[in-house]
């Protein structure tokens, strides 16, 4: 049964400023965002010019490591020859043993790094753009799937732009470096190039053609957080802190609402020792939930069905060890699939498997934004449940962003994406992996355990949860004028009624299934 916590529309006007404290607008934060913006102008402009180099200069020579061998780029087998240069705007580079998987994660880690800083100032002008225009409910919204009405850079065409941008990101840094296996190599008694197991060495391919789209996509980003950030009039604080933007929110109702110092409402609430969970107050994550649960069911098929197939067509280990024993080969192209474009063009162009790469990843890419709701909901009731114990910041550092929801989360984007760069791939072919799909699958349903205990978690403690609900939050939080707020029992009230409430110092606990009521304000 969900906690009844009730208040009429003209009870939440009833508030009093001079009990909720100056709200710390958290420029430090603002600042660090900044800085972050620029690098991400930094990063978009240096891919823009690399890329354009790469596919604007002629072919180049072909480096003396790979030189009279056979090399295998995704499924595509290519005689380094010097009659037969390497495809046009693509480079290799061999780096030191075991780096090159490394490389690849480090990429998707740092794009990842940069859109998350760079997209918080425009998920913080959403928030004081939808509280401008009373629709501010909750801390944490789905970014790009909630529009403003009247701010233009939370418009619904500039978070296409942002959907769009996040889309080419990622599916272009999957395509931007890829492994080279060595195949084989050129017989000078022979004549003929002798196919076999070779030497173990790092050497990538780097795809110039993505690494403009790269540029493309952190371009889009950062141009409309950059437009955010010049139109940031409205942001109360900077703080993603759910106490520090409910301060901020009543504060901003003060001044909308001319309110009496003597008015005030009692809420009345049965303590419990369990509360609800993050379904029944934020039903809106069932979107989520359903993305996470869709895509555990998809990679389990396709896992399946691969695998079936690999072992019917006797597409065993001793088959693949005709030409590479090394663990990375193995990981790319055991009971791997693939389809040549040449079957459906002579010849193909390369810019093909890269919009394939990009549309097919986007879906991933767009399920991934909406799972961070259920993070940020995780991260404000942690944060929110800190009140009956140790007490909770009502504005906490920049230091507050680092929540361990919010870096699992990151780790979690940046890996997955990371990982199905392995398991699907296009280029001049399009090339499907088994072992990764099945890393995929295993992810997913980590991810879907995690997701299902966080949505029906029932938090323990007689605080009644919340979630990131303004609403709850304004109708508990009675005394805002502290740095840390601690929940509990405050005594009773002149007619012998049981309080609850907050204060600056830490409270008696509240007793089980005990009527209590709370002020919106001291009396």
């Amino acid at each position: 049964m969900q906690t009844r916590i009730h208040q009429s529309p003209t009870e939440d006007r009833q508030v009093c400023k001079i009990y909720h404290g100056k709200v710390d607008p958290a420029l430090g934060i603002r600042n660090v965002c900044t800085v972050g913006l620029a690098l991400g102008w930094i990063f978009a402009s240096t891919c823009l010019i690399a890329g354009s180099i790469m596919i604007s200069s002629d072919h180049v020579a072909i480096p003396p490591y790979v030189r009279k061998k056979v090399i295998m780029v995704n499924f595509f087998l290519h005689s380094m020859t010097p009659e037969k240069p390497y495809p046009h705007s693509h480079r290799i580079q061999q780096l030191r043993q075991g780096t090159s998987v490394l490389v690849q994660l480090l990429l998707n880690l740092l794009v990842t790094i940069i859109l998350d800083t760079t997209n918080y100032i425009h998920a913080t002008t959403l928030r004081w753009a939808l509280f401008d225009e009373g629709r501010l409910e909750f801390n944490s919204y789905v970014r790009l799937f909630t529009r403003a009405h009247a701010h233009g850079p939370n418009s619904w065409y500039m978070n296409l732009i942002s959907l769009i941008g996040l889309a080419i990101a990622y599916g272009a840094t999957s395509s931007a470096i890829t492994d080279v296996v060595v195949v084989g190599q050129w017989n000078e008694q022979t004549q003929l190039f002798d196919y076999g197991s070779s030497e173990s060495s790092d050497i990538i391919d780097i795809n110039g053609l993505a690494i403009l789209a790269l540029g493309v996509g952190v371009f889009l980003q950062v141009s409309v957080s950059t437009f955010s950030l010049l139109r940031t009039g409205g942001v109360r604080t900077w703080n993603n802190s759910l106490l520090a933007n409910a301060k901020a929110w009543l504060n901003g109702q003060d001044e909308k609402y001319a309110v009496s110092q003597e008015a005030s409402s009692k809420i009345p609430f049965t303590s419990r020792v369990t509360q609800d969970t993050m379904l029944s107050i934020a039903p809106h994550v069932q979107l989520a939930r359903r993305l996470i649960w869709g895509f555990c069911a998809l990679f389990t098929v396709w896992s399946l069905a691969q695998g079936i197939v690999t072992v019917e067509s006797g597409y065993m280990t001793e088959n693949f060890n005709d030409f590479s024993t090394g663990v990375q080969a193995y990981w790319r192209f055991y009971g791997a699939m693939y389809f040549d474009f040449k079957k459906l063009t002579k010849s193909p162009p390369y810019w093909l498997g890269l919009i394939i790469q990009i549309i097919v990843q986007s879906f991933l890419t767009f399920a991934l934004h909406c799972v961070e709701l259920l993070f940020n909901l995780s991260r404000d009731e942690a944060a929110w449940r800190d009140m009956e114990s140790v007490g909770s910041e009502v504005d906490p550092s920049w230091k507050s962003n680092f929540s361990w929801q919010t870096l699992i989360m990151l780790a979690m984007k940046a890996v997955i994406q990371w990982v199905f760069g392995y398991a699907l791939t296009a280029d001049v072919s399009f090339n499907i992996a088994l072992l990764p799909i099945i890393a995929l699958m295993v992810l997913f349903i980590g991810l879907a355990i995690a997701s299902e205990y966080m949505v029906k978690k029932k938090p323990k403690g007689t605080l009644p949860a919340s979630y990131g609900k303004f609403n709850r939050v304004i109708q508990l939080v009675d005394d805002w004028d502290h740095v840390r707020l601690f929940w509990g029992d405050k005594g009773c009230l002149k007619n012998g009624m049981a309080r609850a409430g907050t204060a600056g110092r830490r409270l008696p606990d509240l007793q089980p299934d005990t009527l209590y009521y709370c002020l919106e304000r001291e009396a």
